[in-house]
């Protein structure tokens, strides 16, 4: 399981590391849409800067693009920053905003976690 999820007030964290595959990819975004607080969530942070390697093809993308569209039908307000410099969070983040992946939470890509938390501060979706 290569990622971690930090819960915070607005929102959560999810930590890829190490590697990478793309059932792990989908059972992250299991987690967060599954739990309770996700109706309330205002963020999903997807910070991809410590993966090492990884094995996701496009139908784990398509796969975990789908629950995400799924998990948009019960919360629209959610703003989707991805972190990542490399490969595979930007080849996600990039599917992901195509429009035959696209779902209502807007992605964009950063470099680094502050620059992430920059935009939801602008979008007004950051934690006070």
């Amino acid at each position: 399981m290569p990622f971690s999820l930090r819960w915070e007030a607005g929102g959560v964290v999810k930590h890829h590391y190490g590697h990478l595959t793309g059932s792990e990819l989908v059972a992250g975004a299991v987690a967060v849409s599954s739990d309770p607080r996700y109706d309330r969530l205002r963020y999903i942070i997807n910070d991809f800067r410590a993966v090492t390697s990884d094995d996701i093809s496009l139908s784990d993308i398509e796969h975990y693009a789908s629950l995400r569209i799924g998990a948009a039908l019960s919360n629209r307000n959610v703003l989707s920053p991805f972190v990542a410099t490399s490969e595979p969070g930007l080849s996600v983040a990039r599917m992901l905003q195509q429009p035959t992946y696209r779902n209502d939470h807007p992605v964009e890509i950063f470099p680094d976690l502050d620059s992430a938390q920059a935009w939801l501060a602008q979008e007004g979706q950051a934690d006070k």
